[in-house]
């Protein structure tokens, strides 16, 4: 059954949403000073050493604010490593509590960590910020030009009883017979008979809300909401699950959150109560355990950050802001921003996933990367994306510009290529930074829909030049060398991603690092940070020092959280942490991953292993077992996942081991012929062409002809009803209200309109539409309401609105399509989808303005204009929606 007024109203919540858009404001935000230039308010001792200097420029300059470090450890209070009388005096103090080799272990940026006058609202924000401060510090002072990482041994737990999520969702627990299904699913998607009303299901259902938000844990389909809620639920401390978390934090309750959260972890644990702990096999070899949290964060390690600018790491994973975490002032910190043109939202493993919504910074903290990259007149810029697909076109995937046709640069993607803008100087003016540079100039497809480190660089000397994962692109700038960017940059603009700022070029996928340098990477430089790889990585160092007999011993693997259904265990390392260990041999042999008390089902790349600690090993980095890498499933989440090793032969013991078969599968059964549907969508021409027909508003005219040119790739090309996507939907929803503008803007005459020739338009909204003013007469506002439906359902359904006709044989009942545009003050529309009533389309426009003296009517928004405006919204919801578009 097709939900012609489904669709209907979610082209009305489109143009509802974009009426609104521009309304809003903004807070006022601090400008921080420039730590790479002298401040003019120290009049203390000049710097004694270019280290001190150093540490001016990174790291004082930025503490020393009050609201930092400066309110205490400035003279009052001791250890003063921020002194603002003396620099080298503060420098004394410093040196004490930072670790330049090590900057992530320095005693300040674990106290900052744990909450010690954070100056942001995230915690994780401010440990990485200190953190790239010293590190800043470090590199400027030539002690070190990257982070390092240093291995340090783990407690050594034996592998324990543990709990795994039953195969389904619809699986009885087998202590108490209760599954997902008839535990935590109810609550989630508000079936419970308790509970009014959706609860997560108004946004994390992938087919329902008009911006539906992942991970689909609401779900109409069980077992697919049971994968996507595993990594929410901690079986083995309900209380300490994120959906508990969650509804702590205020989000989304649906009664009050405390009494919420304790109904959460109540259920949570009644499914937890049926599984039954798993027995760790006494046969096995096995090493000692470890959670991903007991590993070394390995995240960034190694990295070449000389000259960084401004930083990404998107650690944070909650709220609206990304952070710029490089310690240069000022941040140029990223709000996340989702509306009617879709969504950005966070990745567990580090990153944003971009669904057509975009991250956007302040124009004056943009500014810095203007003052900066002038400074040297060169840059790059370096990120890890993953672009969704490659049929995306002109899409941006960060830009600093101003408009569609002004910019400083951009990085996007067209098809297979990256492509690279940057503005230069040149005759004619060049403001877009045309012609750009294209990885794909010689018939190259070079973006794929995987993980790729994308740098771009440019320099005066050589122009541009693109990297992908390591490699140099074999292509020629279009300009040339011997240009420069002095002086035509415009410090107005302002970064955005995954989109440009008049929402146009949306980008779809993930964006894990952005990085910006005022220098040119080398080649050796991008090398380097391309083999450290992205992401939240972690080194597990698993104890087999009791196997073997030599103490000390690890086996180690790289481990980060692949996506929010899996871990990446990668590149195996035998490594001994006693700097004076001589090398013997070490037999290993059928290396296996366990999880949770037994072997992994899937992804044991190293069973096959068989090998032996010999003469190549290195005191330093150890040695390396195999180059592999491999996908473990995930199965309770990062925080409550225990991992093992098992061995068929370590040392001089062994086990024997027979690999169990996998279980056949039954023959398929016979889909028999398939059936093609006889509803079909019409295609863009047929989109183009019907809109033109209801509105009176011909295809030619300038306005829709260039909405039409600018989104002809995100219409339907196919009549498939099944072929229809969430971006065909925006589409028509521009397309639609652009011919309805046109369609008012063109055919008022006076106060009357030749399309809708009964309504008066020299009416206030109110007096239109809505109740009427306390003192003024009454009018008949649902007769009002029809001389403006009445004429669009003609137009659109070909209906008589008189002999309540038409001449098709299939349609949607025509009260249910105007009780949607706002006959009525409410409507409902249909009991067998369980939807709540809800205000009709006009009644939704009129209520945007509500007074704030009932006696007084809205003086900014209740005008006429206010009345043209509502017209124009109810005839693109009409003419956009499901009526015109399904055949």
């Amino acid at each position: 059954m097709l939900r012609f007024p489904l669709l209907l109203k979610t082209m009305a919540l489109l143009i509802l949403a974009g009426l609104l858009m521009a309304c809003g404001g903004g807070s006022g935000t601090e400008k921080n000073p420039n730590l790479k230039s002298a401040d003019d308010s120290y009049t203390g001792p000049p710097a004694k050493t270019s280290d001190v200097r150093s540490f001016q420029l990174n790291f004082w300059e930025f503490m020393r604010k009050d609201n930092r470090c400066g309110q205490c450890h400035g003279d009052s209070q001791s250890p003063t490593f921020v002194n603002s009388a003396d620099v080298n005096k503060a420098y004394s103090q410093a040196v004490k509590y930072v670790d330049l080799q090590n900057p992530q272990d320095s005693i300040m940026v674990s106290k900052v960590g744990d909450g010690h006058q954070c100056w942001l609202t995230s915690l994780n924000a401010c440990a990485t910020t200190l953190e790239q401060m010293i590190s800043n510090w470090a590199t400027d002072s030539n002690i070190t030009s990257s982070r390092l990482i240093q291995l340090k041994a783990p407690n050594h737990i034996p592998p324990g009883k543990a709990k795994s999520f039953p195969p389904s969702a619809t699986t009885p627990g087998e202590l108490n017979g209760r599954s997902f299904a008839d535990t935590v699913y109810p609550l989630l998607i508000g079936t419970d008979p308790v509970i009014a009303n959706n609860n997560c299901q108004n946004c994390h259902e992938e087919t329902g809300p008009p911006l539906p938000q992942a991970p689909f844990f609401a779900s109409p389909d069980v077992d697919s909401a049971f994968e996507a809620a595993k990594s929410k639920m901690n079986i083995d401390s309900p209380a300490s699950s994120r959906f508990v978390e969650r509804l702590q934090q205020l989000h989304n309750c649906w009664s009050n959150c405390p009494d919420d959260a304790t109904t959460m972890t109540d259920v949570i644990k009644l499914f937890a109560d049926g599984i039954k702990e798993t027995d760790i096999d006494k046969s096995l070899l096995t090493s000692m355990a470890l959670k991903l949290t007991d590993g070394i964060v390995a995240a960034g390690g190694n990295r070449h950050e000389g000259n960084l600018v401004a930083l990404w790491e998107f650690k944070t994973r909650s709220g609206i802001t990304a952070y710029d975490t490089s310690g240069i002032d000022p941040a140029v910190d990223l709000t996340l921003i989702s509306d009617i043109n879709g969504s950005v939202r966070w990745l567990d493993n580090y990153g944003l996933n971009f669904q057509g919504g975009r991250a956007q910074a302040f124009t004056f903290d943009s500014e810095k990367l203007h003052d900066f990259i002038q400074s040297t007149g060169e840059y790059a810029i370096e990120t890890w994306v993953v672009p969704a697909n490659v049929s995306q076109e002109d899409a941006n995937i960060v830009s600093y510009s101003g408009s569609d046709n002004a910019r400083n640069f951009t990085l996007g993607q067209n098809l297979y290529n990256y492509d690279f803008y940057n503005r230069i100087v040149a005759t004619p003016p060049r403001p877009n930074g045309d012609p750009f540079l294209s990885s794909g100039d010689n018939d190259e497809e070079i973006a794929e829909a995987n993980l790729q480190h994308v740098v771009v660089n440019y320099d005066p000397d050589t122009g541009r030049s693109i990297y992908v994962n390591g490699a140099l692109v074999d292509v020629t700038d279009p300009v040339g060398s011997r240009t420069t960017i002095s002086n035509v940059w415009d410090d107005g603009f302002t970064l955005i991603l995954g989109n440009e700022t008049s929402g146009k070029q949306p980008w779809f996928g993930h964006i894990r690092m952005l990085a910006i340098h005022n220098r040119n990477l080398t080649q050796e430089q991008i090398t380097q940070n391309f083999d450290v790889g992205v992401g939240e990585k972690y080194f597990l160092l698993f104890y087999v020092g009791d196997r073997i007999g030599i103490a000390q011993s690890y086996i180690v693997f790289e481990v980060s959280q692949f996506d929010e259904y899996s871990y990446l265990f990668n590149r195996p390392t035998f490594i001994n942490l006693d700097p004076d260990w001589t090398p013997v041999t070490v037999d290993i042999a059928g290396l296996r991953i366990g999880i949770n008390g037994k072997e992994a089902v899937a992804g044991q790349a190293y069973a096959s292993l068989d090998t032996s600690v010999n003469g190549s090993y290195d005191p330093g980095s150890g040695q390396q077992l195999s180059p592999l890498g491999t996908i473990i499933a995930l199965e309770k989440g990062a925080s409550s996942d225990e991992f093992f090793l098992t061995f068929e032969r370590i040392g001089t013991i062994s086990r024997p081991y027979t690999e169990s078969r996998p279980t056949v599968p039954d023959d398929p059964a016979d889909p028999g012929e398939a059936v093609e549907s006889d509803i079909g969508i019409r295609t863009f021409e047929e989109i183009n062409a019907t809109i033109a027909t209801i509105t009176g508003i011909p295809v030619t005219n300038a306005a829709v002809n260039s909405v039409y040119t600018d989104y002809i790739q995100q219409l339907p090309s196919v009549e498939a009803i099944d072929a229809f996507l969430p971006s065909h939907q925006m589409a028509i929803a521009q397309l639609a209200l652009t011919s309805c503008s046109e369609l008012l803007n063109n055919g008022l005459v006076g106060d009357k309109h030749v399309f809708f020739p009964g309504f008066d338009f020299d009416q206030t909204s109110q007096t239109a539409f809505g109740p009427a003013a306390p003192g003024t007469p009454d009018v008949d506002q649902q007769a009002n309401r029809g001389l403006v439906i009445d004429p669009l359902m003609t137009a659109v359904m070909n209906v008589d609105p008189v002999n309540a006709g038409n001449n098709l044989t299939t349609q949607p009942d025509e009260t249910d399509i105007s009780g949607l545009l706002g006959a009525g003050a409410a409507q409902n529309l249909d009991t067998g989808l369980n939807v709540v009533a809800y205000d009709s389309l006009i009644t939704q426009l009129i209520n945007t303005c509500t007074p704030v003296d009932p006696a007084t009517p809205c003086t900014l928004e209740d005008t006429r204009a206010r009345t043209v405006q509502i017209v124009k919204a109810v005839c693109a919801a009409a003419a956009g929606g499901a009526v015109m578009l399904v055949q």
